[in-house]
């Protein structure tokens, strides 16, 4: 069955297929985390590419056919990328993006989580540090995560890198591994 549809979505995954194409994890409001594959979107011509980039939010025109998603359009609404960002800011948001692949299943929709993850990334284009964690916590306790009362005080006490580090060991303890983009820029 063939099925179109257009939705917002944050580009929180990309992957070469072949020369020209991609496969693409979106995070959308009502379809929760999708995998999308974008057919020639890596061509020299191809109108897409640019609006492609992990940390941007899309209007993606998707076409469905056999139980997968395909991309036949995407516009930039906004582009994470656009103006010049610090290191710190890419830093958090590969880390946001690797949290948020990990802990989102492939097709689960969660009520809530594309606009407290939406929040997160505009803190991050911002530069606003205290209400990316604000932002973070309010995640964490989305998706069912007990936070510690350690985390709440760091963050009253406006710690924020204490606070960060915190949730860092915290996410890291619930993906039972080390997060790979926090060795990025260290």
């Amino acid at each position: 069955m063939e099925h179109f549809s257009s939705t917002l979505a944050i580009v929180i995954k990309s992957r070469n297929l072949r020369e020209s194409d991609l496969n693409l994890t979106l995070l959308t409001p009502n379809l929760g985390k999708i995998t999308v594959f974008a057919k020639g979107a890596k061509n020299i011509r191809s109108r897409r590419l640019g609006t492609l980039q992990l940390g941007n939010i899309i209007k993606a025109q998707l076409y469905q056919q056999n139980g997968r998603y395909w991309l036949s359009e995407s516009v930039a609404i906004n582009s994470f990328l656009q103006n010049r960002k610090n290191l710190t800011q890419l830093n958090l948001l590969f880390y946001f993006l690797e949290i948020l692949n990990y802990l989102i299943a492939d097709n689960q929709q969660i009520d809530g989580i594309y606009d407290i993850s939406h929040n997160l990334i505009a803190a991050i284009r911002l530069n606003r540090l205290d209400r990316f964690i604000f932002h973070e916590i309010e995640f964490a306790k989305l998706l069912g995560f007990g936070i510690p009362d350690t985390i709440d005080q760091l963050y009253s006490q406006a710690d924020y890198i204490g606070c960060q580090h915190q949730l860092k060991t915290l996410f890291e303890s619930i993906i039972e591994h080390p997060l790979k983009s926090h060795r990025l820029f260290s």
